[in-house]
């Protein structure tokens, strides 16, 4: 590695986080239909995002020209906590979303809870997760 100030590979082969086991949603966030949104809290900083049958996670980088995410760590220290360029995605299914780590080098957690990648959770309103190093809380609001 040219720089090792910017060793951003914190995670090992074998996880010392337990895997996520499967939840059911909650009642009042069960349908996330028109009228919600979902908000991203990082620190002090709220990101509202619009809700599209794909949100890609991830941070760009100045090599890329249309990195094709819809929230970009990369500006809220996303390089130095881990994240990777696709980190992950958040689908809409059935009212619902769900988050699916796109196979990255340091991984993906909700709250505390290891994310097998390529297989999607339900994601729910006040859930922290983790990308890499990075924590955020995921909160569903209404428009």
């Amino acid at each position: 590695m040219a720089d090792d100030k910017h060793d951003t590979s914190f995670r090992s082969k074998k996880s010392n986080y337990p895997p996520m086991p499967d939840r059911p949603a909650r009642s009042k966030t069960s349908q996330l239909g028109a009228g919600w949104k979902l908000q991203i809290q990082i620190d002090h900083i709220k990101l509202t995002v619009e809700l599209e049958d794909d949100i890609i996670i991830g941070r760009a980088t100045e090599q890329d020209v249309n990195p094709k995410l819809t929230v970009d760590l990369g500006i809220y220290g996303g390089y130095e906590a881990g994240v990777s360029r696709k980190h992950a995605i958040i689908t809409r299914h059935e009212g619902g979303l769900y988050i699916e780590d796109l196979g990255s080098m340091n991984g993906t957690r909700i709250n505390g809870f290891e994310l097998s990648p390529n297989r999607k959770y339900r994601l729910r309103d006040n859930d922290e997760v983790e990308f890499a190093q990075l924590k955020t809380v995921f909160r569903f609001i209404r428009a």
